[in-house]
């Protein structure tokens, strides 16, 4: 192989792990992937990628003689659409329809481009996903409408921070501290809502619960380094989020003093389940750039897990009601990718959004700092670590009785 073309083949797996690391695919999946990326490329190579940097090293027949590439990142944010446009071009060049001249800019291309859907969809979107949160757990009228115009609040904070480097490094801070301002004051003109819930429910998308469960996934396939970071990274954003909810209600509490505590009486209809978790899911969908098209994959697997979440919880306990689920959807995520060629990642990873314990993470520990309860039913101090352990294992035992085929 001459140098150059050496050269090239190296510079797209770099390409590629950079891009799928944008994208916000686990370590371990990304390593495995460039590996037999390189594979496919006549080339060897190691890989160890971290959220905060990766090392690439290549050789061709003389493991001594290495080409290493060493590079420092910044954790990422999910963008599932974007993967799974990435996953497709990578399988044309293994079926040989592209070429590696084709797929270096086309792969430049997909790593910097723009969301699928307009600011409107997604802010609607965003809306939606707190509302239908706050109607899945609370089911109080009052609450789903302050969740909303919070949510909607949240996603031009984080439009804003999009713009500005200082302010994207608050947000997590800045977003619930904002909500709280304007939770509490309405809490005290008149309006029977429940304070701290609808400021979780508004920055739903930020609350670290799908970061913890990928952080104890990474430890538990003993992909330490990783697994570890991810995991602090996971309880530090868990921690910003609720000192700036605190620091929110507390400013407002100072300008505003509520008359006297008001409970909401305009209940939801007992109906309400099915269809806040199908909203919930396809707005996730768009959160994370879904093709509209290819949503409805997604929006099955949120149903499977929940689904099965729901009965198993019923018949044998929360918990085993966890691993059910995620035991559900890993094999419906792994069957798709075996039959469609699609990275099973993406499915499993909208099925779980459903039952990772992220605002059961966050409840505690407003209970553990603020000594308060957000909701009569969260207190579940003692079960939240095998929550976790449970959607990890049923991964787990998805991926053995059912490989899926493809490493993302």
């Amino acid at each position: 192989m001459e140098k150059s073309e050496y050269q090239k083949r190296m510079h797209f797996v770099i390409e590629l792990g950079r891009a799928l690391h944008q994208c916000g695919a686990s370590s371990h999946r990304i390593e495995m992937h460039l590996g037999n990326v390189s594979r496919m490329l006549d080339m060897q190579g190691q890989f160890l990628f971290s959220p905060t940097g990766f090392t690439c090293v290549f050789w061709i027949d003389d493991r001594y003689d290495q080409h290493i590439h060493i590079e420092r990142v910044t954790p990422s944010d999910i963008n599932l659409g974007r993967l799974w446009m990435i996953d497709t071009m990578v399988e044309n060049m293994a079926r040989g329809k592209v070429e590696l001249d084709e797929a270096i800019p086309e792969l430049n291309r997909l790593a910097n481009s723009a969301p699928l859907y307009p600011l409107w969809v997604q802010g609607l979107c965003w809306a939606i996903t707190g509302s239908a949160f706050a109607a899945l757990v609370a089911g109080l009228w009052h609450d789903v409408m302050v969740a909303a115009l919070l949510s909607v609040t949240t996603f031009l904070l984080f439009v804003w921070s999009q713009r500005t480097q200082r302010l994207g490094s608050l947000l997590t801070v800045l977003a619930p501290y904002l909500s709280g301002i304007i939770a509490q004051c309405l809490f005290a003109f008149g309006w029977p809502i429940n304070v701290p819930f609808v400021i979780l429910s508004s920055i739903l998308v930020f609350v670290p619960g799908l970061s913890l469960t990928v952080a104890m996934s990474e430890i538990s396939v003993r992909h330490l380094i990783s697994g570890s970071s991810r995991l602090v990274e996971a309880v530090m954003n868990l921690l910003l989020l609720l000192f700036g909810a605190i620091m929110g209600i507390s400013t407002a509490t100072l300008l505003w003093q509520p008359v006297a505590e008001r409970t909401s009486s305009l209940a939801m209809a007992d109906g309400k389940t099915w269809p806040a978790v199908l909203l919930l899911a396809l707005s996730l969908s768009i959160v994370f750039n879904i093709p509209w098209r290819k949503a409805i994959w997604g929006v099955i697997a949120c149903a499977i897990s929940f689904a099965a979440a729901q009965s198993g919880g019923k018949a044998f306990g929360m918990t085993a009601g966890m691993f059910l689920g995620a035991l559900a959807v890993g094999l419906y995520s792994n069957c798709f990718a075996r039959f469609a060629k699609a990275p099973s990642s993406v499915l499993s990873t909208q099925g779980i959004i459903l039952l990772v314990p992220g605002s059961t993470t966050y409840m505690i520990l407003n209970q553990w700092i603020v000594g308060t309860q957000i909701l009569p039913t969260a207190n579940m101090g003692s079960q939240a670590l095998m929550l976790f352990v449970a959607l990890v294992a049923g991964l787990l035992f998805a991926n053995a009785l059912l490989p899926p085929g493809k490493s993302l």
